[in-house]
This record gives structure tokens, C-alpha cells and sequence, in this order.
């Protein structure tokens, strides 16, 4: 009794994982084509200027890329000497625009967000390779107000 029992749980299992395995693996259309079940990743390359009202280089400000999704943080880092910031980096989940939120911890200039367009370069990427969007590039300067 207990041995068919198992048998008959286990047939209806395997059955079950099937037919859910099957219903998991659709096709989608991406770039006019066919693509199968997966997960499109991208990598990303940031970058930018941040300037004062007299388009002068300011250093160490905060600069904090971000998903626009809810509580995704991507990336941040601090502007150089020349005022310049540039982060690389990838993503399994990439996204059609960022934003781009801009402090100065020293308090001296008023802080600064934009969300921006990512244009993907798809020119790397094999013909074939439907989940790899290419590489996402956002160019964007800031000139911030002092206080």
C-alpha cells in the first residue's frame, strides 16, 4: 500500500513538473526575432561632468546611478579632480532609461537628479544573440548652484 502510494505521488509529481516546466520555457519575439526562455543582460558605461555656474570642475561630489525601479541601486562613486565621473559596469536586468542623482557632501552646492535615456549599442553583439542588448551609454554634465 505504502509502495504504490509513493509510485502514484511520484507519477503525479513528475507530471506536474512537466507540464509547469513546459509552460515556463515560452518563446518571445525580441529584435524581430524568436528568442527562448532567459534573462537579457547588458553592461552599462556612465559618465559625465559636473561644473559650477562658472563651468568650473568641481570635485568630490556624490554621484549615484540608479534603476528606475523602486529600490534598485546600481552604482556610485565621486567625481575627479576635473570635475569628470565614469562608472562601467553589467547588469542582468537593463533598463531603458536611468537616473542620475548628484550631492555634495560638503554642503556648498545644491544637489541635482535627471533621469536619463539609455541608448544601447548593439554593434559587439552576434546577429543571433537575442538576450545581449549591447552595451547601454549615458552621457550626461551637471552645473550646479551654490547654496
Amino acid at each position: 500500500m505504502k509502495k504504490s502510494l509513493l509510485t502514484g505521488t511520484n507519477a503525479v509529481i513528475t507530471f506536474l513538473m512537466a507540464l509547469l516546466g513546459f509552460g515556463t520555457t515560452g518563446c518571445f519575439m525580441k529584435y524581430g526575432a524568436p528568442t527562448e526562455y532567459g534573462v537579457p543582460y547588458a553592461s552599462f558605461d556612465v559618465a559625465g561632468k559636473v561644473t559650477d555656474e562658472e563651468t568650473q570642475p568641481v570635485e568630490n561630489i556624490h554621484v549615484k546611478i540608479k534603476s528606475k525601479r523602486p529600490g534598485w541601486f546600481l552604482l556610485d562613486q565621486y567625481t575627479n579632480e576635473d570635475g569628470e565621473y565614469h562608472v562601467s559596469f553589467a547588469c542582468d536586468v537593463p533598463d531603458d532609461s536611468v537616473d542620475i542623482v548628484v550631492t555634495d557632501t560638503a554642503d556648498i552646492y545644491q544637489g541635482d537628479s535627471v533621469r536619463v535615456k539609455v541608448d544601447y549599442d548593439r554593434s559587439g553583439v552576434a546577429k543571433d544573440d537575442n538576450w545581449n542588448n549591447g552595451k547601454g551609454i549615458v552621457r550626461h554634465d551637471f552645473q550646479l548652484k551654490k547654496k
